[in-house]
């Protein structure tokens, strides 16, 4: 098992509906253990076993909810606290 923790940016995303979109699509992934979208960054922090499933899965599933998981753009945490200051 390879637990990794990493941040996405996510476009697309207007309002609480949108996150709780993004966030069913993300939990409905097999291989996810946990999953915070934040409207205000527009970004996912997610946790998931790299062993069963890979960034490019995870991106399908919310594209396929009809948003878009940035994969070459990941969000740094200091980004993630500025946004929250903001």
């Amino acid at each position: 098992m390879s637990i990794k923790k990493e941040s996405y940016s996510i476009e697309n995303m207007m309002c609480a509906m949108c996150v709780a979109h993004v966030t069913k699509a993300i939990e409905g992934c097999k291989g996810v253990k946990e999953v915070n979208v934040n409207l205000a960054s527009s970004s996912a922090l997610i946790e998931y076993d790299s062993d069963i499933i890979s960034p490019i899965d995870i991106k399908k599933a919310v594209d396929s909810a009809g948003y878009v998981m940035v994969l070459n753009k990941k969000v740094t945490a200091a980004e993630q606290g500025e946004e929250k200051k903001n």
